[in-house]
């Protein structure tokens, strides 16, 4: 039975979180208490006792929480999930938003517990219905699957128009919910990587690409585009949209 076997905040992000019993799932936030929650695509985060396990047989002396995730469910593979799938736990419900992460260096939960299995099997969502929940609890996967969205662009450029990249985004689309990745200003090394994983392991359906500067359109060039708008290209049934001004990305029907 896919069940949670234990739930854990932190004030702090990036430290081993501390077991509840109980706590509130708020909608758009994420866990009541916890330094996780905020209005992004990672709200809340899941990891397996499964996992855990797993990394205690390599002799690691870890419990549910040191991986810095808010729920450990047990009697599933999390790992089968879809982003999109839909979860509902008592009166609350999520979707799953991320399929693992991308680590670019060894974070202190990896130094304190000696290894960070979230990488590769932690998953995470967003609520959409606030509630209570407890350990214990059933958690039922739902057949809906909902479409998703993300945006890649550099912190500057959050900084300035992340807002009104996410409004027009949320227009054009009109997805479940959207996730915003951010690169380098003077490097676009990491867009293979974020690009590769949104459409290989996430399968983002719509990704927009916002680069005022021009200095990540190169890296582009082996993505195949579409005949009739050349700013348009498509990868594993992924649609990417290369955009330098707001009013292009106001503009794509």
């Amino acid at each position: 039975m896919f069940k949670i076997k234990a739930i854990s905040i932190s004030d702090r992000k990036g430290i081993r979180k501390k077991n509840i019993p109980s706590t509130n799932l708020i909608a758009e936030f994420g866990l009541e208490g916890d330094a996780h929650g905020g209005r992004w695509h990672r709200q809340v985060s899941f990891l397996a006792q499964e996992s855990i396990e797993t990394m205690r047989a390599k002799g690691l002396d870890v419990v549910a929480g040191n991986f810095a995730e808010n729920i450990t469910t047990e009697g599933h593979d999390l790992t089968s999930l879809r982003v999109g799938s839909h979860l509902t736990i008592g009166k609350t419900k999520l979707i799953i938003s991320q399929l693992g992460k991308i680590c670019h260096s060894r974070c202190a939960i990896y130094h304190q517990a000696g290894d960070c299995v979230m990488p590769r099997e932690g998953i995470f969502g967003v609520v959409i219905q606030g509630g209570p929940i407890e350990v214990g609890e059933n958690i039922e996967v739902e057949r809906t699957i909902a479409e998703a969205a993300a945006i890649i662009c550099s912190k500057a450029n959050e900084a300035t128009s992340g807002e009104e990249l996410k409004r027009l985004t949320s227009e054009k689309f009109n997805p479940a919910f959207i996730r915003l990745d951010t690169i380098s200003d003077k490097e676009g090394g990491s867009l293979a990587d974020i690009l590769a994983d949104l459409t290989t392991t996430q399968r983002i359906k719509n990704i927009v690409v916002f680069d005022p500067s021009g200095n990540l359109g190169l890296r582009l060039t082996g993505y195949a585009r579409q005949a009739d708008q050349p700013n348009r290209m498509e990868k594993n049934g992924s649609i990417i949209d290369y955009c330098r001004t707001l009013e292009e990305l106001d503009k794509i029907s």
